[in-house]
């Protein structure tokens, strides 16, 4: 089962919707406003460069191991960097795109409340939708794989290697042809 960009933009595009304008309008209903807004706006920005910074590295890790042997992205499943300890790094990070929108927004109920549920709710659908679509893709290695490594995982030394590892461009079997691998995956830690 995969699931078309179009319908995954249109979700994403719904739940920043929902994160922001229904955290403005509870503020509204509430009478809730931010009175301080440039720390507000200053933790916005903070979450907003971690969560790119995150999202980014993940996406890396995604477009340098994924290569399999024939050059198709997203044809190898990715063990490597923050993926050894969370398989849906990419998205936990994203989960926090709309709590970080909220907070720039200086929006109180964004920040506690809309924005909070609209990360669960990320959560949720990546624990779902995309383990479909990779239980599709790689069959019994990812299962294998899900048994082993938790969908989401904050402790400090999984944060560290979604945050503080980024990959090379390129792998050095991806540019010789080969398919990735856990020795692809060792020779990238030791030459940083």
């Amino acid at each position: 089962m995969i699931i078309p960009m179009w319908v995954r933009i249109a979700g994403w595009l719904a739940i920043i919707a929902y994160a922001v304008g229904g955290g403005v309008y509870l503020d509204r209903v509430l009478g809730w406003r931010c009175t301080v807004y440039p720390a507000c706006l200053a933790m916005g920005l903070a979450l907003l460069a971690l969560v790119i910074r995150g999202a980014s590295v993940a996406g890396r890790y995604l477009a340098v191991y994924g290569r399999g042997p024939e050059g198709r992205p997203l044809s190898r499943l990715v063990r490597e960097g923050p993926y050894s300890c969370m398989r849906h790094p990419m998205h936990f990070f994203l989960a926090f795109f709309p709590e970080a929108l909220a907070l720039i927004a200086g929006s109180p109920a964004g920040a506690l409340i809309t924005g909070p549920s609209a990360a669960i709710l990320t959560m949720v659908l990546a624990a779902t939708l995309d383990e479909l679509e990779s239980i599709d893709r790689f069959g019994e290695e990812y299962l294998e794989y899900r048994r082993r490594v938790p969908a989401f995982n904050p402790s400090p030394s999984c944060l560290a290697k979604a945050l503080l590892h980024m990959p090379p461009r390129h792998s050095r079997s991806s540019r010789s042809g080969r398919g990735g691998g856990e020795a692809a995956g060792q020779q990238s830690e030791s030459t940083r």
